[in-house]
């Protein structure tokens, strides 16, 4: 067999070059012509040159035999009326009109880590949990619905367009990922169906959640208890929560209730408030805290806040958030909206008065 690269010739079978060491041409199986090293099938007969060639056998997902049980969030959103809307435009302008709905609908769900599950006409179903599962996929979803709305508010800024308005409907729960009958991947179980008869059961332009949901956010939204409601096809009457807007309280430590004893950190505890008294005494302090994820960083900044919530002080806090990665300054705008209250300003012009006292009080 010749080598290609040095044209020494070698014993038949041979797999290396005894002269250079480069690998050997592959002889195919079926006609026994020789193949380049680097070829999975024959040039000549269109044979797999090796049978262990990951391309040669088609096998089929896991999922599509088992499945996979996941916890998942839920999302369907729908638009309101899109019957008579579509009655009065042209299939061509309904068309784009849908079009550009999905397209704001996919962007705040992918933004907040779901993913885009099916289009059912103008319903959207998404999965937040699947493929890739994160720790607060319930607070995902609540945001991305909140999102939507927001984006089809742009929308109807359009005044060549109709009006849109859609609904939200959130629910969690167990479930299992597979492939259904035409082998695209479905998600079977309740939660889903659920969360299209949540969807079904809110106002127009409101995000509904059910109570498993709200167990997993609750703290970081404001929400308005619906109470217990009968949902089409759900046996037992289902607890409703409408979200209204998140609270600003990063993660669910701030939330927590009825937390384990501090333990094992009372040097660092300790170190902290050496440095806190030396604030007091008009010397500025920073403490920088390092640890691996778990380790109880927070944990030792809320005990901290705790010992010193008597002693008269301001608390700033802010923080590079996950969902906000690729906006610029987006810790220090968020320290400055809530020191100034922003948010809770009725409008733009509110906002502004609020920021031009503060900068007079400074004596800016």
């Amino acid at each position: 067999m010749r080598c290609l690269s040095c044209h020494s010739e070698n014993p038949a079978g041979k797999r290396f070059c005894s002269e250079c060491g480069s690998a050997l041409a592959s002889g195919c199986p079926k006609c026994g012509a020789d193949n380049p090293p680097d070829k999975r099938f024959c040039g000549d007969c269109g044979a797999a040159l090796n049978a262990s060639s990951p391309v040669a056998v088609a096998t089929p997902l896991p999922m599509a035999t088992s499945g996979e049980r996941r916890h998942l969030t839920v999302l369907f959103c729908d638009l309101v009326g899109s019957t008579e809307i579509a009655a009065l435009l042209d299939p061509e302008e309904w068309r784009e009109v849908v079009s550009a709905y999905h397209g704001a609908v996919a962007e705040a769900i992918t933004r907040y880590g779901g993913h885009v599950g099916k289009y059912l006409g103008d319903g959207v179903m998404a999965y937040f949990g699947w493929p890739t599962a994160h720790d607060n996929d319930a607070e995902r979803a609540a945001r991305a619905g909140l999102a939507i709305l927001e984006a089809i508010l742009k929308l109807n800024h359009d005044a060549t367009r109709p009006k849109l308005a859609a609904r939200v409907g959130i629910d969690s729960g167990s479930v299992v990922v597979g492939a259904g009958a035409n082998q695209d991947v479905e998600v079977f179980g309740e939660t889903p169906n659920i969360a299209a008869r949540v969807q079904a059961a809110a106002a127009p332009n409101s995000v509904l959640i059910t109570a498993a949901t709200h167990r997993l956010l609750s703290g970081l939204f404001v929400v308005e208890e619906r109470g217990a409601q009968e949902l089409k096809g759900v046996a037992n009457p289902v607890r409703l929560y409408r979200v209204e807007r998140a609270t600003g309280v990063r993660g669910r430590l701030a939330t927590a209730r009825g937390l384990t004893p501090f333990v094992g950190r009372a040097e660092e505890l300790r170190l902290v408030l050496s440095r806190w008294e030396r604030v007091r005494e008009g010397e500025g302090q920073l403490v920088h805290i390092v640890g691996e994820a778990g380790i109880g960083k927070s944990r030792l900044v809320a005990e901290f806040h705790d010992h010193i919530r008597e002693t008269p002080h301001i608390w700033l806090e802010s923080a590079g958030e996950q969902f906000f990665e690729n906006t610029p300054f987006h810790a220090i705008t968020e320290m400055l909206s809530r020191w100034l209250e922003l948010k809770g300003a009725a409008n733009i012009d509110e906002q502004i008065d609020r920021i031009e006292r503060a900068l007079v009080s400074a004596g800016a």
